[in-house]
């Protein structure tokens, strides 16, 4: 399936997630030398979340290049208008896509990258030049043991995503006292655990705190509510910094799994007392309590405060952000709004019209709002988006399209 480039480039693939493998595996197909660096396993942060279904069908999470790589290795293609979970989209499709020939040994599993920047060149020197590209980039990875060493490559795709990133609790998007010993001692988690399957022992009959008002959130909730029908001791309670009606839905969803969620957050911010939900508050603190318990001191926005006791755990379901810190060294222009590069943050913003707007409706707004100060390095997939959460997979491929006519 070579396409060979008339110039073959040394690039370094961050993060070996969807968007990762499917770069490095059109970067590969035209020819150029690709190493792909994972902190994890392939796919690590979509097995986080496995067990949950995808709001988009397997149409808009793959790419014909891909599902061409996948009939090479006689591969049975998936259903496209089928909404496969993450694990089906692991197993089923980025396993596979892992194991391409052109990308055989190219992937270096248990890799994590510490930071990165041009040899001979500090950050503030040849500001904003090309001649910045003749240094290649110099990349400090730490191996599984512990081992550190260098790599260099002449053009970097970061696209480690924002998921190991999470937001702080608190008010004002820093951490509330106490927050981070309850998170270190496992009473916070961040993510969309199997509350009714292998994590079920950890939620069943206790009393969860779901806290957000995204769609990381209602699915927990969603999921939760079915856990009590088989564990009626559970209790669930839902705090949003909004009183009520937290989602907008869309006229004619074409995302049904999305619209069905929206609705049951609507609803049980209202009068469905299936959950107890708590609006129009944020986080004041952390407090153990005894045994495994904490107590969360809440203040509404008039001011005033309550403290919700006898908590077990808390999903914090609050967003994530871009690990900044990679790439420190370099001369990224990010948007001190959003944290992503800010050509693509302001395209963005200027198409929502300020808005969130609905994310399945957005394209990719071209290769020229990929570029960034720095010559050849290039942010793609959610982390490009930042904090903001309208990030679908289908624009990832979108990106690395447009990518392919930079480099």
């Amino acid at each position: 399936m070579s396409e060979t480039s008339s110039q073959s480039r040394k690039i370094a693939v961050l993060g070996a997630g969807p968007v990762g493998l499917e770069a490095a595996l059109a970067l590969a197909n035209a020819g150029h030398d690709v190493q792909v660096y994972e902190q994890g396993r392939v796919a690590e942060s979509v097995r986080q979340w496995g067990h949950v279904k995808l709001f988009s069908p397997w149409e808009l999470n793959v790419s014909d290049l891909g599902l061409k790589a996948l009939g090479e290795m006689d591969v049975s293609a998936p259903d496209p208008t089928v909404f496969p979970t993450g694990n089906e989209l692991v197993a089923r499709y980025l396993e596979p896509l892992s194991e391409h020939p052109s990308l055989k040994g190219r992937i270096h599993t248990g890799t994590k990258v510490l930071s990165m920047g041009r040899q001979g060149v500090l950050k503030g020197e040849l500001i904003a030049s090309a001649s910045r590209r003749e240094r290649p980039f110099r990349i400090l990875v730490e191996d599984a043991q512990g081992n550190e060493s260098l790599v260099f490559a002449e053009v970097v795709v970061d696209s480690t995503g924002t998921f190991s990133q999470p937001n702080a609790l608190g008010d004002a998007g820093i951490p509330a006292p106490g927050e981070r010993k309850a998170r270190a001692s496992g009473q916070i988690m961040h993510d969309l655990p199997d509350v009714q399957g292998e994590q079920s022992a950890h939620f069943a009959g206790k009393h969860v705190v779901v806290v957000g008002a995204g769609y990381s959130a209602i699915t927990n909730i969603n999921n939760l509510l079915e856990l009590k029908k088989e564990a009626p001791q559970t209790q669930i309670t839902w705090l949003t910094r909004k009183d009520s009606q937290p989602y907008q839905r869309i006229d004619g969803d074409p995302l049904p799994q999305r619209d069905a969620l929206a609705a049951l957050g609507n609803t049980l911010a209202g009068a469905d007392q299936r959950a107890a939900h708590i609006g129009g508050v944020s986080i004041e603190g952390v407090k153990q309590a005894g045994g495994q318990q904490v107590s969360l001191e809440l203040r509404g926005a008039d001011g005033s405060t309550q403290t919700l006791d006898g908590v077990d755990v808390v999903l914090a379901n609050v967003g994530y952000q871009p690990d900044l810190s990679l790439y420190r060294e370099l001369q990224v222009h990010q948007c001190y709004a959003s944290e992503g590069p800010m050509k693509l943050a302001a395209a963005l913003l200027a198409a929502s019209g300020g808005g969130g707007g609905d994310c399945l409706a957005q394209s990719s707004p071209g290769p020229d709002t990929l570029k960034s100060p720095e010559p050849d390095f290039f942010v793609l997939g959610s982390k490009s988006y930042g904090r903001g959460s309208s990030f679908l997979l289908k624009l990832g491929l979108e990106q690395i399209r447009d990518v392919m006519t930079l480099i």
